[in-house]
């Protein structure tokens, strides 16, 4: 359709220009794409331990959303260039999402946005990635009351392994703990032995969530467990980055 004048009274109306007008279609352009943002942490070390934003948690979500024709946004706790753990890219972990970020995407993790600096009620999606350096600068009262906004205004929140951490200062309008008596995912405190960083963490997150209340639902370490909750979507670990970023697509 396009918009024609009427002369006479001044008044708008909508010209057909083909035999059978699609409205339904029209309405989806009207309401354009979803958006998505994706937060990461800048910290690059921990405790004295190298680390960052693990990368198959940002380039998995990202191409989840961007290949369902969303507009995608990645940004930082700090903005600037985004810390991302080399673990994460070595041959054991590196994955067929983070080699196509590499050719066509790279530069978005260079002069990121600042969160705080951005209006998260305006993304239909945040979704929250993870790695260690998250530990640093998600289980802040500042991150969990971005968190708690985008979530009050209806917005889908979404957090993989230790993305999780910004659940950990995330409230419910009432003051409780956003978490309380919801079903969660995350980094299980066997994985987090197993990757031998428990001593290293400042708390081990699923016991943390566990006594803030949370319904923790996690499966056998390193295997594919994400769930959804409302309007919260959950991921366990690397590995299930992408099945979280479906669901929370699929929530949005």
């Amino acid at each position: 359709g396009a918009w024609s004048e009427d002369g006479s009274s001044q008044h708008f109306r909508l010209r057909s220009v083909g035999p059978q007008q699609n409205f339904a279609a029209m309405g989806n352009l009207c309401t354009g794409p979803k958006k998505a943002l994706i937060v990461t942490t800048s910290a690059k070390s921990m405790d004295g331990h190298e680390t960052g934003a693990w990368s198959e948690e940002i380039t998995g979500p990202y191409y989840v959303f961007k290949d369902a024709g969303c507009v995608v946004r990645v940004c930082s706790i700090a903005g600037g260039d985004i810390p991302i753990d080399a673990g994460s890219l070595t041959k054991d972990f590196k994955t067929e999402n983070d080699t196509r970020f590499e050719k066509e995407d790279i530069r978005l993790l260079k002069n990121t946005d600042q969160l705080k600096t951005l209006d998260v009620t305006a993304y239909d999606i945040v979704f929250f990635s993870g790695g260690h350096g998250t530990c640093v600068d998600f289980p802040t009262v500042e991150v969990g009351a971005t968190l708690s906004k985008a979530f009050a205004a209806g917005k889908v929140v979404a957090a993989v392994c230790h993305g999780n951490m910004a659940l950990v200062h995330a409230k419910a309008p009432d003051g409780t703990p956003l978490v309380k008596g919801k079903k969660i995912a995350c980094f299980t405190d066997v994985e987090e032995e197993q990757v031998g960083l428990a001593t290293k963490v400042p708390f081990l997150l699923a016991s943390k969530l566990k006594s803030l209340g949370a319904e923790l639902d996690g499966s056998d370490p390193w295997s594919v467990k994400a769930v959804i909750d409302g309007k919260l979507v959950t991921g366990q670990n690397p590995q299930s980055s992408v099945s979280c970023a479906k669901l929370a697509l699929a929530a949005a």
